[in-house]
């Protein structure tokens, strides 16, 4: 294969894994390119202690692989979700282990708290009015239902239940044409949804349904509820449901994957994932839907952390450790620690701010560690790749957690370097 490189130093690459498809974007600060969809089944032999198997690793590094060489000057972020939260402690560590040593990449697995968050920013405030809307995110392993209005999360709901369920329970789904029947599958579906306190009609059906709905002949209609690029159309539910019926009864899985020539297999999730759709929306009155391909890259972009602690030398680099938060904050993220701003003594062996006068440095140094634990990862401040003693213990504790831990600068320690992690923000 021959491999055009190209140089975006000002470009991110974001790549998420779930459990049977990889999506990779390339992000610009005006844009969101979608690059590769490649279908991986990450759920074939997968076993909670042992992991995932080769075959489904090989194809992994050797996609990210390729966009390495294809962009070598861009940085490169993981995000995998549904089936990697399900590894045991060692089994996720060994992967992590691996896919470092082979990309130099941290494979970061976020949790369902955080992908919720994604969605939430993703869909949330594009939807003008002020009633509740309904977020829908169907994925190979799971489902996330979020509740909210305009900018305001009221309720969330994860269920165990996805694509690769209905696959498995359902095993004729996919033949020519399919013999079992959707309905049958709606009542399946139907008993493991949840109540909702909020009344719904209108819900986002995000994951790439709106390049589906429009390759296979949905009857979309212009977007009159609200002005949004992204969002161009909307079906209403009687529609969705009767071309659901003709994709199982008439349309044949080869027809499908023609719809989506650059990834085929992807539409090996079609029918199970319109099926759980359209139990959804049964189930809670939907009206209106609004198909999107907005996924939890899109709200990466626009916030990528909630919570944050911050380490480093607060002797030696207080300023830019400081500077380092405002930055931070001023992008609506919450630091968790350090909470205060001004140093009590800002020159000693152990620096003590206004508001912490009556804590001793072991209960500050608590404190800081229990923050870890609740933040989405760890920054080091390490202007010059200096890391102080008090930074690299709680390196090391992070680090065991399976956090995530990003050095603002190539850290000159050897041993720092060999640690699973990322290099500037």
């Amino acid at each position: 294969m021959t491999i055009k490189t190209v140089s975006t130093s000002q470009n991110k690459i974001l790549v998420d894994i779930g459990s049977s498809t990889v999506k990779i974007y390339l992000s610009s600060k005006r844009s969101l390119k979608p690059l590769v969809q490649k279908s991986i089944y990450f759920k074939k032999d997968f076993n909670p202690e042992a992991g995932i198997s080769q075959e489904a690793k090989d194809e992994l590094f050797g996609l990210i692989g390729f966009i390495q060489k294809k962009y070598p000057k861009t940085k490169v972020k993981i995000y995998a979700t549904s089936i990697f939260r399900r590894l045991n402690d060692e089994a996720k560590a060994k992967l992590v282990d691996e896919f470092f040593i082979k990309t130099k990449l941290f494979f970061n697995i976020i949790n369902q708290d955080l992908e919720n968050f994604y969605l939430e920013m993703a869909l949330a405030g594009k939807y003008s009015l002020r009633k509740p809307v309904l977020l829908i995110n169907i994925g190979g392993g799971s489902t996330e239902l979020v509740v909210v209005r305009q900018k305001q999360t009221l309720e969330r709901k994860n269920i165990d239940l996805g694509v690769g369920t209905i696959n498995s329970q359902f095993s004729k789904i996919n033949e020519p044409v399919s013999e079992e029947k959707i309905q049958k599958i709606i009542k399946f579906t139907n008993k493991l949804l949840p109540g909702l306190e909020n009344k719904v009609d209108t819900a986002f059906y995000s994951g790439g349904e709106l390049t589906y709905m429009k390759r296979a002949g949905y009857e979309l209609k212009p977007n009159k509820l609200f002005k949004d690029k992204e969002h161009p159309f909307i079906i209403s539910f009687s529609d969705f449901k009767m071309r659901n019926r003709e994709v199982f009864e008439v349309v044949t899985l080869d027809e499908l994957e023609k719809f989506m020539p650059e990834n085929p297999l992807w539409v090996h999730g079609a029918r199970g994932c319109s099926a759980i759709a359209q139990s959804i929306c049964e189930k809670y009155g939907i009206k209106t839907i609004i198909p999107s391909d907005s996924n939890i890259v899109h709200g990466i972009r626009r916030q990528e952390f909630r919570f944050i602690t911050i380490s480093g030398s607060f002797r030696k680099h207080l300023r830019q450790i400081l500077k380092l938060k405002q930055q931070l904050e001023g992008q609506g993220v919450k630091i968790l620690s350090p909470r205060f701003t001004r140093p009590k003594n800002p020159r000693e062996e152990f620096v003590v701010f206004n508001g912490e006068e009556d804590l001793t440095p072991l209960n500050l140094e608590r404190y800081h560690l229990n923050s870890i634990v609740n933040s989405d990862a760890l920054v080091v401040c390490d202007p010059k790749g200096y890391v102080g003693a008090s930074a690299l213990i709680e390196i090391g504790f992070a680090s065991v957690l399976g956090k995530r831990i990003i050095f603002s600068e190539r850290p000159e320690e050897f041993m720092l370097n060999t640690l699973p992690a990322e290099i500037g923000l």
